[in-house]
């Protein structure tokens, strides 16, 4: 399938597409163990959101405003 069939489809199917092809992807990665620069970044990040979780109030009131919008 090429990106002109692709793009024809509605817009229904090509979020089964996306989706199939997501877990496509986390499939293959929970194949694939972390490189060590991986682990040491989620670590970062992790360390990051323990200092300051307003980071993650501000991800949750983005989540309720988009639930909002639907």
């Amino acid at each position: 399938m090429n990106f002109s069939e692709i793009v024809q489809l509605s817009v229904q199917q090509r979020i089964v597409l996306v989706d199939a092809i997501w877990e496509s992807i986390t499939a293959d990665r929970r194949k694939t163990p972390l490189s060590e620069e991986e682990i040491e970044e989620a670590q970062i990040r992790i360390t990051a959101a323990q200092k300051k979780p307003s980071y993650l109030s501000q991800w949750e009131k983005m989540q309720s405003v988009q639930k909002k919008k639907k």
